[in-house]
């Protein structure tokens, strides 16, 4: 059996690369961008997710685009600080996150969380990812 060093320097099994499930992405494109836009999300004396809805409502109707992959860099010039800063610890995060849940970055061509003001009045996160297939996976996160 082989061992890896964590991050945190413990050694643990290599997990050996089974085959990508692109059932899989829906969903872990719903937790990222849930965990991302959560009360659990606090930086810099505040949470994420009021700075991004904030922008949201400024925008009247035009989404907030946070890119994952590809990462670009130029939505982040847009955000307050706070999500800037964020945005960046997630991306460098992404790569074990998609290994963990046996999705292959090659896989994705698009994935990216969208915040939304609606006709009705009512706030959307919405989670998007064109894979290799050229096929859509959309969740919509609600908090």
């Amino acid at each position: 059996m082989e061992f890896e060093v964590a991050s945190s320097g413990q050694k643990r099994p290599v997990k050996k690369w089974i085959s990508m499930k692109y059932k899989l992405i829906r969903s872990m494109a719903h937790n990222w961008s849930h965990s991302f836009m959560s009360g659990m999300n606090y930086l810099d004396g505040g949470f994420v997710f009021e700075d991004v809805y904030q922008m949201a409502r400024e925008r009247r109707g035009e989404q907030v685009t946070i890119n994952w992959i590809p990462a670009t860099s130029e939505e982040l010039f847009g955000f307050p600080p706070r999500v800037r800063n964020c945005v960046l610890a997630y991306r460098t995060g992404l790569a074990e996150y998609l290994r963990r849940h046996s999705i292959d970055v090659a896989a994705l061509i698009e994935f990216r969380t969208e915040v939304y003001v609606a006709e009705n009045f009512r706030m959307y996160v919405r989670a998007y990812v064109l894979d290799n297939r050229k096929k859509e996976h959309i969740a919509y996160v609600w908090n």
